[in-house]
């Protein structure tokens, strides 16, 4: 990791989720019952009574502040985002050292996480850049998403591994610390915010290949409802809506939480050998299913049980989603379909993936906001761009949700970022380009690079 980068390390100081609308049981509860009510899980479960009181307090506080500057009776409960991971809703307060984040889970459910981060610094601007005078207005603060997706992350993936069952609160959340750490229980903010897909670029008879070759796997067993496939970490195709195959993306290519509970499960998962991901990919390879002990595991998917295999096969890797299954013997049929059909279809896709890994002319982040795609040129290592560079471009990526174009230079670094409909381009060009050549640099990019896509 980047050195710059440590500066957004941060712990967990407090995890707890609470109903406001709760009501004590006892009779004539006293204030301290009607907090103690409120609270359903605080961690960590050591905190003596008086920190998680104090700490809910607080949260109420916060939730009712809020309120105060809104016509609706809560603010918290307003449904213009529903159509974000439903009706997840988020308030942020930065302190110095500490940031508040409070989550709507939903009406009578609020997530409260307290993270301890270090100072930021500011970024570094060329105050006598005309065009950019307005940069010095800027207060340098973190975008408000890069710590609403850490709540974000913990509650969609709470859904779908265990969806609404609160009584697994205190084990996943153990193992959502430990499978997210950068090393013991230190978090890094720029690890929460890979929330989209990395497409392959296939063609349309590729595309057909692999639907026929699903098409053919679902035919022999009738409760499959869903597929998603990737090749070496690319996006193939999903009959999920994005934002669920992104999950899946994460949790197998990322450092998502691991599927199973037990502590060997976890082991697995983070082996010190270089080949850990391949035995993570296989742990419930259907390949395996004829050996003793293979067992189904079960996700959430619109708060319907649902079980889930996988099958890799050198670098294709298929996610197979189901009924409950009471019976495995069909799974047996759909392993053969695939040893059978897939072989011409790897050696195009590495083809493929080949073509994709070649060298771009310039440093450039693509991303659509239509179907989540998002692409990065192979000159540009976004791990060891600096503090400073970082967050630059996360302002320039913001300012494109409100303007179609936004260029800003840094010390060393030109950040031009141009938008269409939902489509959005950052190319980062260096700083010895005059601001005339800028514009005709980007134009001869983009014509290269996306003569059809873009501009």
């Amino acid at each position: 990791m980047n050195q710059d980068q440590l500066n957004f390390d941060f712990s967990l100081k407090a995890l707890f989720f609470f109903n406001p609308l709760a009501i004590p049981t006892v009779p004539k509860p006293s204030e301290q019952d009607q907090q103690d009510a409120k609270l359903i899980y605080y961690y960590p479960q050591n905190a003596n009574i008086e920190e998680k009181r104090i700490q809910t307090g607080m949260a109420e506080g916060i939730f009712q502040f809020f309120a105060q500057f809104n016509p609706s009776p809560n603010i918290l409960e307003q449904q213009e985002n529903k159509n974000k991971n439903e009706s997840l809703q988020f308030q942020t307060i930065h302190l110095e050292q500490q940031t508040h984040i409070i989550c709507r889970v939903k009406e009578d459910l609020f997530l409260f996480m307290t993270l301890a981060h270090q100072k930021i610094p500011k970024i570094k601007t060329i105050v006598e850049d005309y065009f950019f005078s307005e940069c010095n207005k800027f207060h340098f603060s973190l975008s408000k998403n890069l710590y609403t997706n850490i709540a974000e992350n913990f509650v969609i993936n709470f859904e779908l591994f265990y969806g609404q069952d609160l009584t697994q609160l205190d084990q996943y959340t153990q193992r959502w610390i430990l499978c997210n750490a950068r090393s013991g229980t230190i978090l890094n903010l720029f690890n929460f915010q890979s929330f989209s897909l990395k497409y392959a670029k296939i063609d349309a008879a590729i595309y057909m290949h692999l639907q026929s070759i699903l098409t053919l796997g679902r035919q022999q067993e009738e409760q499959i409802t869903d597929f998603i496939a990737f090749y070496a970490g690319y996006f193939l195709f999903s009959t999920l809506p994005h934002q669920k195959a992104i999950l899946f993306k994460e949790h197998y290519y990322g450092s998502g939480l691991p599927w199973s509970n037990f502590e060997g499960k976890i082991n697995q998962k983070f082996p010190p050998y270089t080949d850990n991901q391949s035995a993570y990919l296989n742990f419930f390879n259907l390949r395996n299913i004829v050996r003793e002990g293979f067992s189904t595991q079960m996700v959430y998917i619109n708060k319907q049980k649902k079980n889930i295999f996988t099958y890799l096969e050198k670098q294709l890797f298929i996610i197979v989603i189901a009924n409950p299954l009471k019976d495995l013997q069909n799974l047996q049929k759909l392993v053969n379909v695939f040893q059978k059909s897939i072989d011409k279809l790897i050696y195009k896709l590495d083809i493929i993936i080949e073509q994709n890994l070649r060298q771009d002319l310039v440093k450039f982040i693509y991303f659509n906001g239509v179907n989540l795609a998002y692409r990065v040129s192979s000159q540009l290592i976004v791990s060891k761009l600096s503090s400073e560079n970082l967050r630059v471009l996360q302002l320039v990526y913001e300012k494109l949700n409100t303007s179609n174009q936004y260029v800003i230079r840094t010390a060393g670094v030109w950040f031009y970022g141009s938008k269409v409909t939902e489509r959005k381009v950052v190319y980062i060009l260096p700083a010895n380009i005059p601001l005339s050549k800028v514009e005709e640099e980007v134009n001869k990019i983009a014509d290269q690079t996306f003569p059809n896509l873009l501009l």
